[in-house]
């Protein structure tokens, strides 16, 4: 045997010789005191000879007390005399919730229902450490809630008692269901019958021309419509007050104001009977522009727009009997209709342009061409609505504040509008910036007194809502005010969208077109142009190349060649392109939908489904 094998031996002999006498020491009767649940009851046997005391643990939901002291953690008992031992129930959950509409026309009761559940405690076997544990009993069902409470809480928020309904209140408080049911309801006011304007008279530019003889003139287009003096044009029908309501604090609630039409003579036209009828004054065509009524005479220009005449701008229709030659400018605030051709000059119509023979060259375009209004008057949309938050949002957190003792009590409402303006609602500052920017803008020039007024009066409500002016809002009517200015606006700018302008040309060659309404080649060729028509687009013969859009449909002839070019046509997702030709090459964009045609095709209509161009036959 190794020395080292010999002290392992020694070392294991000892501690097997220590083991043996502590259990001598110890003696056999030695043995832990012992816990145990049984039936829901503690019971201990205490420990023999020099055995462990028992350990006792409370558990969770589970208290335990000994005497007037309460037991949190491990200890050791000498008896359980004293001791009592308690199981936490979870209890039922019955409530409520009264929420007014923002619009104080509901009041909603809210409640939920939650069972309880009863607790014992868990059965445990003798141990020497035992740790008190409750398990699920049974539940508790939830009790029904006091409707004589919610009516105390509603008589407490000033809710009229004679528009709560008693039949869903008890119905939802005593169901023990989660509900949430209206239980008070306000009286809406009845609306206004708004005043309107009724055109009596043909607004149509033309009419169709009557023919003495069995034969058709492609080029004519009819004769300017127009009425005669002393024609009664329009009528006003006077605006019908509205009923007020009642809110469910029994306040009334006034009705809307009722939307007064707005009937102004411009030339040619006189108002009789108190401004309720309008008549022609002269002879002339009819426009109503703007809530404006006018008859515009008709300028004549005998011979050819040339460097003698210089360049022609009127506010009502223009004719030309001869051509308008190369870098001279035709406006006019009506139509204007050209008997020969234009020759790279510029046309500009608010009303609609025809050209009975060429157009190479140069700009022609019809209808308004101010491309920020439709982002001026989105923009006072969107703003209506953030004001009636703004009010809303104010009148809120000023009844939270009245109800507590913030420090923001005492605070004015201007300073109110400004803090939600700088928090909650701060989009509406940005908004009223961008607005500013935009009627500020050179492209924003709008022409006559009525829209400068307008843009100035935009631009002070704006600034009212920029910077500190906010702090000056002296009430929630101010504001209100500022709102129905704000709708008044746009309905007046909305009617510069709501005009849709015509060209119509014989030939056309690399000149650029644009219309708000309808662009229509009669002739035979369309050449390296591009045109943007509102509406519908029509070219009666070849198109060889250029670019062309339309706002709902592209109606040719033959569109492409060979060799010559490339024509690139363009309509949004739900227009259509249709020819009775097309050529190899031919460029379609529909939508966000492209493709190009690789082979010649007839007689097809294409148009967009489910993402994918497809196309069908066009008869």
């Amino acid at each position: 045997m190794s020395t080292v094998e010999f002290l392992r031996h020694l070392v294991t002999e000892e501690s097997q010789g220590e083991l043996q006498q502590k259990q001598i020491n110890r003696g056999p009767q030695d043995r832990p005191g012992r816990l145990a649940v049984i039936q829901g009851e503690l019971h201990m046997e205490e420990p023999q000879g020099t055995g462990a005391w028992p350990v006792l643990v409370p558990g969770p939901g589970v208290q335990v007390r000994q005497g007037e002291r309460k037991l949190t953690g491990p200890t050791v008992l000498e008896s359980i005399e004293g001791l009592s031992i308690t199981v936490e129930n979870e209890p039922s959950v019955s409530d409520y919730e009264v929420i007014i509409s923002r619009d104080n026309m509901r009041v909603i009761l809210k409640t939920w229902f939650r069972p309880g559940t009863v607790y014992k405690l868990s059965e445990a076997d003798f141990q020497q450490r035992l740790v008190l544990k409750a398990e699920p009993a049974g539940t508790l069902a939830p009790k029904p809630i006091d409707p004589a409470v919610v009516l105390a809480k509603l008589q407490q928020l000033h809710v009229h008692p004679d528009l709560i309904q008693l039949s869903e209140v008890r119905q939802a408080c005593l169901g023990r269901r989660d509900a949430e049911v209206v239980v008070a309801r306000g009286v809406q006011p009845v609306p206004p019958v708004d005043g309107r304007v009724e055109l009596v008279c043909n607004l149509d530019p033309r009419v169709p021309s009557e023919h003495s003889e069995d034969r058709v003139d492609y080029l004519d287009r009819g004769s300017f419509n127009a009425v005669n003096a002393g024609d009664v044009l329009a009528c006003l029908h006077p605006a019908a007050p509205g009923k007020p309501g009642k809110n469910v604090y029994g306040q009334e609630v006034p009705a809307r104001q009722p939307r007064e039409p707005r009937l102004t003579a411009g030339p040619g036209v006189k108002l009789i009977r108190g401004g309720r009828i309008a008549v022609a004054e002269v002879t002339g065509r009819p426009l109503y522009k703007r809530g404006m009524l006018q008859v515009s005479p008709q300028l004549v220009i005998g011979r050819n727009v040339n460097v003698v005449t210089g360049n022609v701008q009127f506010k009502g229709d223009v004719l030309v009997m001869g051509d308008v030659e190369e870098s001279l400018t035709v406006q006019a605030g009506g139509r204007v209709d050209v008997r020969g051709s234009v020759y790279h000059a510029t046309v500009l119509a608010e009303a609609g342009v025809s050209i009975a023979g060429k157009l190479i060259g140069g700009t022609v375009a019809a209808g308004s061409r101010q491309p920020g209004l439709t982002k001026v008057v989105k923009l006072l949309r969107i703003l209506d609505r953030d004001l009636e938050q703004l009010v809303a949002a104010f009148r809120q957190l000023k009844g939270h504040l009245a109800a507590s003792a913030d420090h923001c009590s005492g605070r004015s409402d201007g300073y109110l509008f400004k803090l939600l303006l700088e928090t909650r609602l701060a989009q509406i500052p940005k908004r009223f910036a961008q607005l500013d920017g935009l009627l500020a803008q050179e492209g924003m020039a709008f022409s006559g007194e009525e829209s400068l007024d307008s843009i100035a009066a935009l631009r002070l409500i704006a600034r009212r809502f920029l910077g500190a002016a906010p702090l000056e809002l002296r009430c929630p009517a101010e504001v209100e005010r500022y709102r129905e200015q704000l709708q008044a606006h746009a309905s007046e700018l909305e009617q510069f969208l709501e005009s849709e302008a015509d060209v119509v040309v014989h030939y056309c060659q690399n000149a650029k077109i644009e219309a708000t309404g309808s662009i229509t080649v009669s002739g035979s060729l369309t050449y390296d142009c591009e045109m943007v028509a509102g509406k519908k687009l029509h070219l009666s013969g070849e198109c060889r190349s250029g670019f062309y859009s339309a706002g709902s449909g592209i109606y040719a002839q033959t569109v492409g060649s060979k060799g010559m070019g490339v024509a690139t046509l363009s309509v949004p997702q739900d227009g259509v392109i249709a020819a009775r030709c097309f050529y190899p090459g031919v460029r379609l964009r529909i939508g966000g939908v492209q493709g190009v045609l690789d082979a010649e095709v007839k007689n097809r209509m294409y148009f967009v489904r489910e993402g994918r161009l497809q196309s069908r036959h066009y008869s």
